[in-house]
C-alpha cells in the first residue's frame, strides 16, 4: 500500500508562454509606407493609396484599417 501512494504522487511541470502583440509597423519602412498611403489617399485617391501600400508590402488589413477611418489610425500617423 505504501508503495502505491508513492506512485500516485506525480510531478507537475508547467511551461510559461510569453506572448507579445506583434507590432506590424515596428519597422520604419512599413511606417513610411503607411504614411505615404495616407497622404496619397488625401491628395489623390484611396485606390492609389491602396496600390502604393500594397506594393510596399503593407498587409491589406492594415491598409484598409488606416484608410477607412481617422479614428482607427495611430497617433503617430500622418495627419
Amino acid at each position: 500500500m505504501e508503495s502505491d501512494r508513492k506512485d500516485a504522487a506525480t510531478t507537475i511541470e508547467e511551461d510559461a508562454v510569453v506572448v507579445h502583440a506583434f507590432d506590424e509597423r515596428s519597422d520604419e519602412v512599413a511606417e513610411m509606407a503607411v504614411n505615404r498611403g495616407i497622404a496619397a489617399a488625401v491628395l489623390e485617391s484611396v485606390p492609389e493609396a491602396l496600390k502604393l501600400m500594397s506594393e510596399a508590402g503593407v498587409p491589406q488589413h492594415i491598409s484598409l484599417r488606416v484608410l477607412s477611418s481617422k479614428a482607427r489610425r495611430r497617433a503617430s500617423d500622418w495627419k
